[in-house]
């Protein structure tokens, strides 16, 4: 299919969801790569968000839709404002695709949560199609109860401090998890063929990665190292972690009358407790997940006939409860000392972290000080690196030139003996050997360019 220029017009793949499914880690790994993306012929836009582009699904819904939105995204402007600008990015951005792109892919979970009619995907359509030869849509279906266990800990995330248990319904209830629903919307505006689902379980992924899976079956052959941080992104909460979160909402509640799901003091915390605690998630018993995963027996095997027609069912591996099992009338409460050790925990990273900060601030200020022929304020910035970081490299061999300038040479010895215990292969271990073995009328400390390499 050619363009009015005459030129062949590029596929798109629309991947469209669903959350929980891997997708934050391949939008941040084709956000982050888009000049090599570029060199392949592929191009990941900018106009719908740096990774997940979920402004084109909140420019084609109304405006009472979009709470679920982050304010973040918004950029500080009204709502309404930033989807106008976002709308004439957009256009401009794909009438202007480079000559020899051969394919273009938009990414956000949100477009298969938030367009839930068969107008609103059809808008989409309108939208994309002038610009496009073959459409794909892309999505990933992953086990009914094993989604809900992993979107337990992003629930907590925003605030929603509900214990953890299967909320009532099926799939007139939870439309979410009508998998037939939403496949055959989609289909019935861009077609049977175009409709690409794939199943979110580690026997059906290449390699057992969905990072691999997506990039092999959209033929984008991007290099991405196996331990790229990318790669596991937005990973569930250790057990303990979900009880510290509940706790310390509850806490907060109590004192302000509500949580804010989205204030800076609560989204820092879930950072710190992210960064601190990742783990399995919440695990609810073999008997609760199987009777929440029947359901959805019916709409499971309509998506099985329909798209996976030579499997024997849908999903592998279903829960299974043993005879006799119930499951628990009322979820537990929060565990106070298994939050408490958490809390521990929690404690000790951000301590560490927070000294870390500070060892690197005083660091640039003792290298401004140095500049500004302040020695003895420099010292004293150098010491306060070390009060926070005792290994500091730069720091230990700033205290072994200052003893050595003074005549100390004993504690100059002791200093470099520290750095060479501390960091045996550092350059600063080279320079201070021969520095301290020359008389100290002989040295001459820069504070300029050539000044040893601060690397840390």
């Amino acid at each position: 299919m050619t363009g009015g220029d005459g030129s062949a017009r590029p596929d798109l793949v629309l991947h469209i969801g669903q959350w929980k499914t891997g997708t934050t880690s391949i939008q941040r790994i084709l956000g982050a790569r888009r000049e090599e993306l570029a060199a392949l012929g592929v191009r990941y836009p900018r106009s719908p968000g740096h990774a997940n582009h979920q402004l084109l699904p909140a420019s084609l819904v109304p405006a009472e839709r979009l709470q679920n939105i982050h304010p973040a995204t918004w950029e500080g402007m009204e709502p309404a404002a930033r989807l106008a600008r976002f709308r004439a990015e957009f256009a401009e951005e794909m009438a202007g695709l480079p000559t020899g792109t051969r394919l273009v892919v938009i990414s956000a979970e949100q477009l298969a949560g938030m367009l839930v009619e068969e107008a609103e995907i059809a808008a989409l359509r309108s939208l994309v199609a002038p610009f496009f030869g073959r459409i794909r849509v892309a999505m990933y279906l992953r086990r009914q109860d094993q989604h809900y266990e992993s979107s337990y800990a992003q629930r907590l995330r925003v605030g929603d401090l509900r214990p953890p248990r299967f909320p009532d319904g099926g799939p007139e209830v939870l439309v979410e998890y009508d998998y037939a629903r939403t496949l055959g919307l989609w289909a019935a505006v861009f077609g049977e063929a175009a409709v690409e689902p794939r199943l979110y379980e580690p026997q059906s992924l290449r390699g057992g990665d969905i990072v691999e899976d997506f990039l092999v079956q959209y033929g984008i052959p991007l290099e991405v190292p196996a331990d790229d941080p990318h790669r596991r992104s937005n990973p569930s909460l250790a057990p303990e972690a979900i009880d510290l979160v509940r706790i310390l909402g509850a806490r907060i509640e109590q004192e302000q009358g509500a949580l804010d799901g989205d204030s800076p003091l609560w989204c820092r915390m879930i950072q710190a407790v992210d960064e601190a605690l990742p783990g399995r998630g919440w695990k609810p018993p073999p008997a609760e997940a199987a009777a929440f995963l029947a359901r959805f027996e019916a709409v499971n095997e309509a998506v099985r006939r329909r798209w996976f027609p030579d499997r024997p069912s849908l999903f592998s591996d279903p829960p299974r409860a043993e005879p006799g099992m119930l499951p628990p009338a009322t979820p537990p409460p929060p565990d106070p000392a298994a939050a408490l050790e958490a809390a521990c925990a929690l404690i000790a990273r951000e301590t560490a972290s927070r000294m870390a900060s500070e060892a690197h601030l005083h660091a640039q200020i003792a290298r401004l000080r140095e500049r500004l022929d302040e020695p003895e304020n420099a010292l004293n910035a150098w010491r306060a690196v070390l009060r926070n970081d005792p290994t500091h490299p730069v720091a230990i061999a700033r205290m072994a030139e200052a003893a050595h300038r003074s005549g100390r040479e004993q504690e100059a010895l002791d200093h470099l003996g520290r750095l060479r215990q501390l960091h045996p292969g550092h350059a600063l271990v080279a320079r201070l050997t021969r520095m301290l073995a020359r008389p100290a009328s002989q040295t001459v400390i820069s504070a300029g360019p050539a000044s040893p390499p601060a690397t840390r």
